[in-house]
C-alpha cells in the first residue's frame, strides 16, 4: 500500500494519517466504491472548473504557491499543513467527489492522495495529472498558458467561500 506523500519531516505524520483514516472510515457508507481514479488534464479541469462543474484543489504548499501561484479558481488546501484533513472535509460535505480534483505540481502527490482516498472507500476525486509545471501527462497548467493568481488572491478567495459553506 502506497502511503499517503505528506511531508516526511513532520512530526504530525502519524496524526494525518490517523485523522485521514478515521475520517475516511466514517464517510465509507456514504460513498460506494467503484473504479479507477479519473483523470484530467489541466485544460479539462480549467474549463469544467470555469463552467461550475468542478472545483479544483490546490494541495501543494504555501511556499510553492508564492513561487508560481495558484490555478485561477483553485481552493488552496496544502496537504502539508496540519488543518488539511478539516478543509478536505469541507469541501466533501459541499461537493460530491466526482467534483473535486487534485493538482499539485507534477501529479506525483494528487495521485497519492486519490489513490490513498480510493483505497479507504472514497472513489472518484479526479487527478488533474500533469499538475501545474506538467510530466508525462501533459505541460501542466501553466505551460498550457492557464491563468494564475497570486497566492494572497487564492487563499482570499477560499475564505470568501468558505464563508458560504457556513451559512
Amino acid at each position: 500500500m502506497h502511503a499517503l506523500a505528506l511531508d516526511k519531516n513532520s512530526s504530525n505524520l502519524r496524526y494525518h494519517i490517523a485523522s485521514l483514516a478515521l475520517f475516511l472510515s466514517l464517510i465509507l457508507i456514504a460513498f460506494p466504491v467503484s473504479a479507477d481514479t479519473p483523470l484530467m488534464s489541466a485544460p479539462q479541469a480549467f474549463e469544467k472548473l470555469s463552467a461550475g462543474d468542478l472545483v479544483v484543489l490546490d494541495i501543494r504548499s504555501r511556499e510553492e504557491w508564492q513561487d508560481s501561484g495558484v490555478a485561477q479558481g483553485a481552493l488552496p488546501i496544502s496537504m502539508h499543513e496540519k488543518d488539511f484533513l478539516e478543509r478536505f472535509q469541507s469541501v466533501l460535505l459541499e461537493y460530491e467527489p466526482e467534483k473535486i480534483a487534485l493538482i499539485c505540481a507534477t501529479g506525483g502527490r494528487s495521485a497519492e492522495v486519490t489513490y490513498f482516498l480510493e483505497q479507504n472507500g472514497l472513489t472518484g476525486v479526479v487527478d488533474v495529472s500533469e499538475g501545474m509545471f506538467g510530466n508525462r501527462n501533459g505541460p501542466g497548467w501553466i505551460k498550457h498558458g492557464l491563468p494564475v493568481v497570486s497566492a494572497k488572491e487564492a487563499l482570499a478567495n477560499y475564505e470568501t467561500i468558505q464563508k458560504t459553506w457556513d451559512e
